[in-house]
């Protein structure tokens, strides 16, 4: 029944229905297969989103919409430009810095790449960067939203496994940091490469302007994430806050918004929170459904009778997840392989904290990767470029992700440095 059930997974995939009926079609049929009782149903679509961590997904989505109308995004993209703009390739590095930004506050890299790259993908286009390469950065970059603290993905992790979220986001922020100036020094050589322009040098007073014009918009990731690392609030608890700050510097001090606009903001908010939170419950009858079936220990004696060696069993998990990351959601994804693959790479002594940030990594990589890569696609269609291009112009970006994914892999201390630390 294993079997059929993946079957049915990526075939509903591959024609096109959205993940959360995939998941839900899949597990009810497996669970109508294999004679279980109907009720338990709907006690594992509650019981998939009934837990405290989780209601930070929503508020920082919330956060994040609040911080795109209030025009903070905008303040942060301006400073990045004050103090980047004399480098070669001004406007990628720009793309890359105000999203690595923008990521702290979201947790989101969909939401990332349509705050951010909706602003500097045309700006970029305008100056005369390739569509497809404007595209290709732009895209990159987002995917560093869920990696950099705070990560919805890693929320939806810990909350399953019952790990502190807060040691999550320390493991994490290495890894992000990593990607974030790798990626600059990627856009840097591009540039001199190409002859790329760049925006120009700016005095002293045009850099003090923007700084202080931009103030509490770099305030707010450095409250958020100062608050949580320092034990001040949970992260739930700083997804509350960031929505709070949020709202009265986007509504009394930058005044992006005004009271009549909030109906449309929490509409933005509400669906796109809604249908990460059906997804997660959904996937949370599939992770149920794949437990009682014996799914894990299938797929767990499979690997192992492939090989017993750690370094290949450990590459073995990473193509699962790559091959995962290209065809579903990432959160629906961690709920669904958890079950399978934390005994797994457990039993060969990794900690579950650095699975995590691997998993992560390794997913937001699928939000590049066709045949769904949302965040390319996404960008494509704001640049108006043709798609495989600019997976042409994502390709050295994603090689960078690849070199983090082996890092986080093969190097624990990158991710137990920090939350040991602390």
């Amino acid at each position: 029944m294993g079997i059929i059930l993946i079957i049915l997974i990526l075939v509903f995939a591959i024609i096109g229905i959205p993940i959360a009926f995939s998941l839900g079609i899949s597990s009810l049929v497996t669970i109508i297969a294999e004679g279980y009782p109907l009720v338990v149903v709907p006690q594992k679509l509650f019981g998939g989103i009934d837990s405290f961590p989780l209601l930070a997904i929503p508020f920082f989505i919330l956060s994040g919409e609040l911080m795109n109308g209030g025009g903070l995004n905008k303040r942060i993209i301006r400073v990045a430009n004050a103090f980047l703009g004399n480098l070669p390739g001004s406007l990628p590095i720009i793309t890359i810095v105000a999203s690595a930004f923008f990521a702290a506050i979201s947790g989101s890299a969909v939401a990332t790449v349509a705050a951010i790259g909706g602003i500097t993908i045309p700006a970029m286009i305008k100056q005369g960067y390739p569509d497809h390469y404007a595209a290709g950065v732009a895209s990159s970059a987002s995917i560093v939203g869920p990696i950099i603290p705070p990560s919805i993905t890693l929320i939806v992790y810990g909350s399953s496994l019952q790990l502190s979220i807060s040691s999550l986001f320390l493991a994490s922020a290495v890894p992000g940091i990593f990607m974030t100036f790798a990626f600059i020094l990627i856009a840097v050589y591009q540039a001199r490469k190409n002859n790329y322009p760049r925006e120009g040098k700016t005095s002293f007073k045009e850099k003090f302007d923007a700084v202080k014009e931009g103030f509490w918009a770099l305030m707010m990731p450095v409250i958020i994430l100062g608050g949580i690392f320092s034990g001040t609030f949970t992260p739930t608890e700083a997804a509350v806050v960031s929505v709070v700050y949020a709202f009265i510097i986007g509504l009394f001090v930058y005044k992006g918004f005004t009271l009549k606009d909030l109906p449309k903001i929490l509409g933005e908010a509400a669906v796109s929170a809604s249908t990460i939170m059906l997804i997660l419950a959904t996937s949370k009858i599939l992770a149920w459904v794949i437990t009682v079936i014996n799914l894990p220990t299938m797929v767990a004696n499979a690997i192992l009778g492939i090989t017993d060696n750690a370094f290949l069993i450990l590459m073995l998990v990473n193509i699962i997840l790559l091959i995962v990351g290209c065809l579903m959601e990432a959160n629906a994804a961690v709920i669904i392989l958890i079950p399978i693959l934390v005994p797994i790479v457990t039993q060969l002594g990794m900690s579950p904290i650095t699975f995590g940030v691997l998993m992560t990594v390794n997913l937001c990589l699928g939000l590049l990767t066709p045949p769904v890569g949302i965040c390319l696609l996404l960008g494509s269609q704001m640049a108006g470029s043709k798609f495989e291009k600019a997976v042409i112009s994502m390709l050295p970006y994603f090689a960078v992700g690849l070199i983090t994914l082996m890092l986080t892999t093969f190097v624990p201390a990158i991710t137990l440095w920090l939350p040991g630390l602390m």
